[in-house]
């Protein structure tokens, strides 16, 4: 009978911790075509990042994926990716403060400043 009260509290015990546990929620991103070859929106992209304070942590022009962070409180962490199309070269922002999704509009002044960089803005 000592047992299954042993029994009853690990479960209990088992199952709180299980509740705690956070799922992972995809990253929310913002995209925009340019005009501009991947090498160049590459390095307007960079620019860009480095200009308001980001650090990159990586950039791989072959992939054409850049991370970089803003040491902020909580820090942003910002993720650059290029895919070529047809119509031009897509750049699609993602990042995470504080371990959770940025929202969408958070990226609409770094791709402003990316077709101002290109020569692009509307």
């Amino acid at each position: 009978m000592r047992w299954l009260g042993v029994l009853l509290v690990a479960a209990c015990l088992v199952l709180s911790l299980v509740g705690c546990a956070t799922t992972s929620v995809p990253p929310q991103t913002r995209s925009l075509v340019v005009e501009a070859a991947p090498s160049t929106a590459l390095e307007a992209g960079v620019a860009m990042l480095t200009a308001r304070g980001f650090v990159i942590r990586r950039a791989d022009a072959d992939l054409g994926d850049v991370e970089a962070v803003l040491a902020s409180r909580p820090t942003l962490a910002v993720r650059y990716r290029l895919e070529a199309t047809e119509q031009g070269t897509r750049i699609t922002l993602s990042g995470q403060r504080g371990g959770q999704p940025v929202p969408p509009y958070v990226f609409d002044a770094l791709l402003i400043d990316v077709q101002e960089r290109l020569g692009e803005l509307p």
